[in-house]
């Protein structure tokens, strides 16, 4: 492609944010507008932010409230390449091919590994260690097309989600300031991914944050972090009430006890003792849409943890 050609970016959220303006500054006259959607009843949302930014910079800017209208606005921009990062919907076979030159999203995992929904929630929930994300075209099946660029990250023992996707955007801002204007001009070469090594993982949802207590302590350590803010949070009950925990250590030490049951050590510390006896550090908690320290916010009548 050449520098004269028209790029359409679709997308919101943080990240999409922050690669539509590195786009912009690497190659201003090829950026022919910015697709996003309403997504203000989002916590991650920075729609607000999109909207400074596309008039700022004489951008235009459009609002899609559904897949169909999202869809129409593509075909009559006429964009010769779309790259596509926090989008909401799944984009058909015919719109794809109604672009000459491909669309291009991020992907947060390691394809062919983890194709599908909520991919860096599942590989955390799944206690890896190195996770990452792929610069990949779009295509008829999901999360199978051509390689652009991929890089991967350590997952720390103690971080969270946050901080895995605080590492993963400063990557994929590098492999854009790396990939983009090669991309433009037709020199980049993409490479297919190995579909025998391919795995797949489901969207998750709010309710799939129940935490089971009869796991190990890292397992449910590695459940909690995973849907940390800013996803939902992982969850439990404390006599017939919603508790989240939203951050936990791992810890030495074991005690006899049922899985959920709660363990005080001196004024600060709470502990819950997870299936395998061991025990867990509970850091920061919410009961009753309080949010702070689990020593503060739990109160001595609170003696075990159950799933519902």
């Amino acid at each position: 492609m050449t520098d004269k050609q028209r790029v359409l970016f679709i997308g919101s959220k943080q990240l999409g944010l922050q690669i539509v303006q590195e786009m912009y500054s690497l190659s201003p006259d090829t950026l022919a507008g910015i697709l996003t959607i309403d997504d203000s009843s989002d916590t991650r949302s920075v729609l607000d932010d999109i909207k400074s930014f596309s008039a700022e910079k004489d951008l235009p800017l459009y609002i899609a409230s559904d897949r169909h209208e999202s869809e129409n606005i593509i075909r009559s921009i006429g964009p010769d390449l779309c790259l596509v990062v926090g989008w909401y919907w799944l984009i058909s076979q015919e719109t794809l091919s109604s672009v000459p030159g491909g669309f291009i999203g991020i992907h947060n995992s390691l394809l062919p590994k983890y194709r599908g929904g909520s991919p860096l929630v599942w590989a955390m929930i799944n206690g890896e260690t190195d996770v990452g994300f792929s610069l990949f075209t779009l295509g008829e099946e999901m999360d199978a097309g051509d390689i652009w660029a991929q890089e991967s990250v350590t997952v720390e023992p103690d971080d969270t989600i946050a901080d895995v996707m605080g590492k993963l955007e400063v990557k994929s801002l590098e492999a854009i300031r790396k990939t983009y204007l090669s991309i433009l001009e037709g020199s980049a070469k993409a490479k297919r991914q190995d579909h025998n090594k391919a795995t797949w993982c489901k969207q998750r949802f709010p309710e799939d944050g129940v935490i089971d207590w009869k796991m190990s302590s890292l397992d449910v350590h590695n459940f909690i972090r995973a849907q940390s803010t800013p996803y939902p949070g992982a969850f439990t009950c404390a006599d017939g009430v919603q508790v989240k925990i939203w951050l936990t250590a791992l810890c030495e030490g074991s005690d006899e006890g049922l899985p959920g049951q709660l363990v005080r050590k001196g004024e600060e510390e709470i502990f819950v003792i997870c299936g395998d006896n061991q025990l867990l550090k509970l850091k920061e908690v919410e009961l009753g849409g309080e949010k702070g320290d689990a020593a503060r916010i739990l109160q001595s009548k609170h003696k075990r943890f159950t799933e519902g």
